[in-house]
């Protein structure tokens, strides 16, 4: 797996990439990173698929932006990663905070994104964003018996349970990495109108979802505005789904984008 940066005018993008074929972008949750998909990677590489990981500016090792900025923000800047990455083209696979990107970047960029494997939609009536947006950010200042990492680790067991301690520990690790400013990624999806560009949306397009998402009751609303798109549920899981069952949930998007080949 290859691992590298590239230059965007929200400063340098770490991504990781590996195999070849067809490309695939990878858009992550907020707050961890492209290892996210680390248990995905290989099985999509595998199949066929120069699988590209970005980590979302701000987050994992990409620098951040100097303010806060809309998920359009981060779609355009996107962009511009894919122009670094010589990608005139890609599918793009996202979960949560990246579905946001992702379908941004799909409403404003049509001609460059092939397929889109949507998992976890934030799409929120407006009662639902005021809520999630009068939520206190957690505070992240140091306590000198390191009492704010344990703080945190608790409270993502509590809004996680049966996720696994692995994926616990990276989602806490990569929430300290973030820092003080890692709220902007979840601000931009809660002010976003994710609806109004779901109804542009060109290409072909699937919605995963889990039972034991948070935003799961979700599809029924997308099913009814865009019945003409694909739909996989899967079991179960939580919302480190995509990194504790990584292998199975690489299997589904793997199965819709290379469709394209037939």
């Amino acid at each position: 797996m290859r691992k590298g940066y590239v230059d965007t005018p929200m400063g340098q993008v770490h991504y990781r990439e590996h195999g070849t074929g067809q490309p695939l972008v990878l858009l992550h949750q907020t707050a961890w990173a492209s290892v996210q998909f680390k248990n995905a990677i290989p099985v999509l590489a595998e199949r066929g698929l120069r699988v590209i990981a970005l980590d979302t500016p701000g987050y994992g090792m990409s620098d951040g932006p100097a303010s806060p900025p809309r998920i359009e923000d981060y779609a355009d800047n996107l962009r511009h990663a894919f122009d670094g990455l010589g990608l005139k083209s890609a599918h793009i696979a996202a979960h949560h905070t990246g579905v946001s990107i992702g379908l941004s970047f799909a409403a404003r960029y049509a001609d460059r994104v092939d397929r889109l494997a949507l998992h976890g939609v934030p799409l929120y009536t407006p009662e639902e964003r005021a809520v999630r947006l009068a939520r206190p950010h957690f505070d992240q200042t140091p306590l000198a018996d390191g009492g704010h990492l344990q703080q945190r680790f608790v409270k993502s067991r509590e809004m996680s349970p049966g996720a696994s301690l692995e994926a616990i520990h990276w989602s806490t690790v990569l929430f300290f990495t973030a820092g003080p400013l890692e709220w902007y990624g979840h601000h931009a999806a809660f002010t976003y109108d994710s609806g109004a560009d779901l109804l542009k949306l060109k290409a072909p397009t699937l919605i995963m979802s889990n039972t034991g998402d948070s935003l799961h009751n979700v599809v029924e609303r997308i099913q009814k505005i865009r019945p003409d798109f694909s739909y996989a549920i899967m079991d179960g899981g939580t919302y480190h789904l995509v990194y504790d069952e990584g292998a199975a949930w690489a299997k589904i998007v793997a199965d819709f984008v290379l469709e394209s080949k037939a």
